[in-house]
């Protein structure tokens, strides 16, 4: 553990560089703050953390740490707008077990199956939506990870659609009495995995929003360079998130009729 941990601080020296210089800037409690968590068990998250503060800012917003013990990590300023960012990382071992993939790329490189990450990033949406609550704008949860191959392979289009409707299934009408399929086979879902609509309890034909605290929610693969970024946009959020603050990264939606049941995701 303690060789992984100083090989990655050595690969991303650099970053690391650069955000303790930026942190310094606003006082000894908050640089010593992440130099206990860089130099504990948590150093993925403090890597990751660096990574999204330099991700805003390479994005033309001003970034500054938010409260020292509470709340999300920063606020965020561009154009007269204000959002709040919180991160958190997928470490490369949880990583490796939920996907099955090697940290390493396979050599040579060949064709494998691995599984999806969507059940993790929920669990993380879930765990952040607290510190994402009381705000007086828009939040962003920023997912990331080191996993070079989970960046690679399972931060793509389908990850984040996933995360707005729920894990797909391939589905097809059966003829109870003839035991025969009847009609075309279609995708549908149960909305498992999906981070901000749900079955009404009462009414589980009709949908209902989710972690509202949440305005939008980046998942980042920063294990691979350039990172792969993607955005997903909560459909009705406490705080809309102006999409346009952050133009170089793509962001999906739900588009409407989702709430009866058609769900379409839509890039912008």
């Amino acid at each position: 553990m303690q060789n992984e941990q100083n090989n990655l601080t050595k690969i991303y020296a650099d970053l690391l560089d650069e955000h303790r210089a930026w942190l310094g800037g606003f006082g000894n409690d908050r640089l010593k703050k992440w130099e206990d968590l860089l130099n504990k068990n948590s150093c993925e998250a403090a890597i990751c953390e660096a990574a999204a503060q330099k991700l805003f800012s390479e994005h033309g917003c001003v970034v500054e740490p938010y409260h020292l013990n509470k709340g999300p990590d920063f606020k965020c300023t561009k154009n007269s707008s204000r959002f709040y960012v919180e991160t958190t990382c997928i470490t490369i071992e949880a990583a490796t077990k939920e996907t099955s993939l090697s940290n390493m790329s396979p050599q040579p490189t060949q064709a494998q199956a691995f599984g999806m990450m969507t059940q993790k990033f929920l669990g993380e949406i879930c765990n952040k939506t607290p510190q994402c609550s009381g705000l007086d704008a828009p939040c962003i949860v920023v997912i990331g990870t080191l996993h070079f191959q989970a960046s690679c392979l399972c931060f793509q289009d389908w990850a984040a659609e996933e995360l707005l409707t729920g894990t797909p299934y391939i589905t097809q009408k059966i003829n109870i009495q003839m035991g025969e399929p009847v009609g075309e086979i279609y995708e549908s879902t149960r909305l498992e995995g999906a981070a901000f609509i749900r079955p009404q309890k009462d009414a589980p034909t009709w949908i209902e929003h989710a972690r509202n605290p949440i305005s939008a929610v980046l998942i980042c693969g920063f294990g691979s360079n350039p990172p792969e970024v993607l955005g997903c946009l909560h459909p009705n959020p406490n705080y809309h998130f102006d999409r346009t603050l952050l133009s170089n990264i793509r962001f999906c939606k739900l588009t409407d009729g989702y709430q009866n049941g058609s769900l379409k995701v839509e890039w912008i």
